[in-house]
């Protein structure tokens, strides 16, 4: 074997093992991302596919060809959009076992729809013809990367293994092991975004059944990321994927194989079964010992020595990201399961006792660096040199929702001064490009369109109501750039464009409402709001999770935007006699709102309201004594007691000392931080590439531990219940016990259904994402 067959990174021929007539080299997906394989004989001269049609699909291009057939570019008239299709071979075809296999890769990936899992749209059949339809997937294989340019730096092999993880824990949870996990099979999207390709290999794990493709006996997989269990025929379960991950990690970490110095496959069987671990710092010394000691523990001989799930393994890549991109000190024991390195540091040779002694000392004072160095840092300024990076901060800064918008714009500022005193990014300042939205959602598009065209910002932090947010987000969409959104809404809404710092409905909404029923036994609720898309999706959540339970909606007002007139409202109240009012007003109106309820002789003790969009600084514009004893609904409040919050108001208090905070006041802040990370992972301001870098990211944010989900770009959140004070603070009276995942989409109706419903809304408004209807 030549040396540049030797340093391949996933070679077709006698490398791949599997049943029957070798069928285990399926580049199914690779080669739909354009990682063609070597063309091969077939049964029909590739060419003549252009052109023709499959079905109703329309062929435009040829992508490749595998072991298991050709791969076609071809165009969806129904649905207008470009597909690739999997052809299996005539020959194949006419053998059961191929076509089982074949028909089992769309059965496998079909039960997944993740972000990091490429989806298989339809399984068809032309006469002789069987056919995969499958997502296009454009950036090309993580092979490919490898034979191009070598090995990944520690970071972006680590984030490359993230998306891999997410990718297969989705899988394990399906109850599915691809069994063939290699970079080959590891396809960019357009995004950056990794996903899984090619299930296949795929069997059900032994909790299920119904897929049973090979014999026992039968060694199926890719020898050079291949699990002892599988070299030996052994019966496998999920962490034999957790192997090749670990596996690929290597291969990432290197740009070598594991055990690649033998030419023979049964030679590099034996090495996964016999030989010692790899350690990534034998061919790169400069490899952190984190991610050596993620190999160590992926690889291990034995199953029941391994990471017991990819989730596990996911947990401790997003501790080294973090490590890696600066955010947090490096610290080996933080990995799970891990008191020490799991890999002796290299040492080729003994070093004198005084220059060990000196660099312990000196690793010491590095890492008290790092240790006291934090997004909460209060070093002396430094001054960051070179063309400013421009970021957008777009509020409503006049009209009905001024107070929220500036209070919003402060916390955003505060956090860029924070960056820029601690250097800037990338060594550069950052610069903030402050827009008015002025309360009104043509306004806020235009501006949007300024920002990102004119000012040519890198980010956009902005949007508070869930009208201007859906009002924009078509122009961020169209720029391909990024919104980061700072306030709790009603869900219902995924934009690879935007990044949503605030609470979704299971995070805010439905446990709030919950503590209502179980802790205070409130069984008749009034529902009143401003009349735009937030209040009135919120009323639907609220009434989905009252169905079937002994509580219900006694009355429902809803008053446009910026309203001042409630008599109608609080007379209907009155009639109704709830025991409690749920209250989506958004801005100005509240003030009226309570006014005319205590005017007309509402007592809190009677019916006390729950608010879902007050915080600390909307109570400053309200009579404190119309609301005191009432509650909010919040995923942080400034009464927090928690070192963090008690370290970010006092720096927020020196800057803005008669200011007061609330929840997105801190999302905001924390957005910014967060944002910050991404770029200086990065080492980019290209919003594309930020976009994907903060999937992931996490913090200990004042509210306390923030992370962002990679496949919702949501938050997870803690849900917490406050109680108005007589100072315009708040009082929690509950708390969830720890973050919740967020759910954009309430789990009472479908997906499909939601977006019929905001359909219907947006269409009802005449094209609009709130009422135009005035008092």
């Amino acid at each position: 074997m030549s040396s540049d067959e030797k340093n391949s990174i996933d070679q077709p021929d006698d490398r791949e093992v599997a049943a029957d007539e070798q069928l285990g080299e399926t580049h199914s997906l690779a080669a739909a991302s354009g990682d063609t394989a070597p063309i091969a004989p077939s049964n029909r001269p590739v060419q003549d596919w252009v052109g023709k049609t499959l079905g109703k699909y329309q062929i435009t291009g040829v992508l490749g060809q595998g072991g298991m057939g050709t791969v076609l570019r071809a165009h969806d008239p129904t649905l207008e959009r470009d597909v690739a299709i999997k052809i299996l071979a005539e020959h194949l075809a006419a053998n059961p076992t191929a076509l089982a296999r074949f028909q089992s890769e769309a059965k496998a990936a079909g039960k997944l729809s993740h972000a990091h899992v490429a989806a298989i749209h339809e399984i068809g059949q032309d006469g002789a013809c069987h056919y995969l339809v499958m997502e296009l997937l454009t950036g090309g294989s993580v092979a490919a990367e490898i034979q191009s340019h070598g090995a990944s730096t520690p970071l972006q092999a680590t984030r490359t293994m993230i998306d891999a993880c997410q990718g297969i824990a989705a899988a394990h949870a399906a109850g599915l092991i691809h069994r063939d996990i290699k970079p080959a099979n590891l396809v960019r999207a357009a995004d950056g975004a990794v996903k899984l390709t090619d299930f296949g290999l795929a069997k059900l794990s032994a909790a299920n059944s119904g897929l049973q493709l090979t014999q026992t006996g039968t060694v199926i997989g890719t020898p050079y990321f291949m699990s002892p269990e599988q070299c030996q025929s052994h019966d496998v379960d999920a962490r034999t994927d957790i192997y090749a991950l670990g596996a690929t990690y290597y291969c990432l970490l290197t740009g070598r194989q594991p055990y690649d110095e033998s030419d023979s496959v049964v030679q590099v069987m034996y090495a996964h079964c016999n030989k010692d671990i790899p350690d990534p710092r034998e061919v790169d010394a400069s490899i952190p010992a984190a991610c050596a000691a993620i190999v160590q523990r992926a690889m291990a001989k034995a199953p029941d020595d391994r990471y017991p799930s990819a989730e596990v393994m996911l947990r401790d890549l997003q501790t080294v990201t973090a490590t890696l991109s600066g955010a947090t000190p490096i610290d080996l024991p933080s990995l799970s399961g891990t008191t020490r390195p799991a890999i002796a540091p290299t040492a080729p040779q003994a070093w004198p006792r005084w220059l060990v002694g000196g660099l312990a000392g000196l690793l010491l004072l590095l890492v008290i660096g790092f240790s006291l160095r934090s997004f909460f840092s209060s070093s002396p300024p430094l001054t960051p040199q070179g063309e400013p990076i421009k970021v957008g901060v777009l509020q409503a800064l006049s009209g009905t929702m001024s107070t929220s918008g500036n209070s919003v714009v402060d916390a955003t500022l505060l956090a860029i001064e924070e960056i820029n005193q601690a250097g800037g990014l990338l060594g550069r300042p950052v610069q903030a490009v402050v827009a008015d939205g002025r309360s009104n959602t043509e306004t806020f598009a235009q501006e949007a369109q300024r920002l990102i065209v004119d000012e040519q910002v890198s980010t956009v932090f902005g949007c508070w109501t869930s009208a201007s947010r859906k009002t924009v987000r078509p122009i961020f969409e169209r720029h391909d750039h990024l919104l980061v959104y700072p306030v709790q809404y009603e869900g219902m809404e995924l934009s690879p464009n935007i990044v949503y710092m605030g609470a979704a409905p299971n995070q805010q909404i439905i446990p709030a409402l919950s503590w209502a029923t179980e802790q205070l036994h409130k069984r008749r609720f009034f529902l009143v709001g401003s009349d735009y898309v937030f209040p009135r999706t919120s009323g639907q959540v609220i009434k989905d999770q009252l169905q079937n339970t002994e509580a219900e909606i006694v009355g429902e007002q809803y008053v446009p935007l910026g309203s001042a007139h409630f008599e109608s409202v609080v007379e209907a109240i009155l009639e109704a006699k709830p025991d409690m009012i749920l209250n989506t007003l958004n801005g100005d109106s509240n003030v009226a709102f309570f006014r005319e309820l205590r005017k007309a002789g509402v007592q809190r003790d009677a019916i006390p309201c729950l608010s879902f969009s007050i915080g600390e600084q909307e109570l400053r514009s309200l009579n404190i004594a119309d609301i005191e004893g009432d509650y909010a609904a919040s995923t942080y409040f400034q009464s927090l007691d928690t070192e963090a919050n008690r370290a970010f108001v006092a720096r927020f208090k020196a800057k803005h000392p008669h200011r007061v905070i609330s929840d997105p006041m801190q999302d905001a802040y924390v957005g910014v931080h967060l944002w910050a990370q991404a770029v200086r992972e990065t080492q980019s301001t290209d919003p594309k590439q930020i976009r994907r870098a903060m999937r992931g990211q996490r913090i200990t944010a004042p509210e306390g531990d923030i992370r962002i989900d990679p496949e919702t770009q949501h938050c997870f959140k803690t849900p917490r219940v406050g109680q108005i004070r007589g100072d315009g603070q708040f009082q929690i009276v509950w708390s969830a016990d720890q973050p919740l995942a967020p759910e954009p989409y309430p789990a009472s109706r479908t997906a499909a259904d939601w977006k019929a419903f905001l359909h219907d809304l947006y269409v009802g408004w005449g094209n609009q994402w709130m009422s135009r209807a005035t008092d």
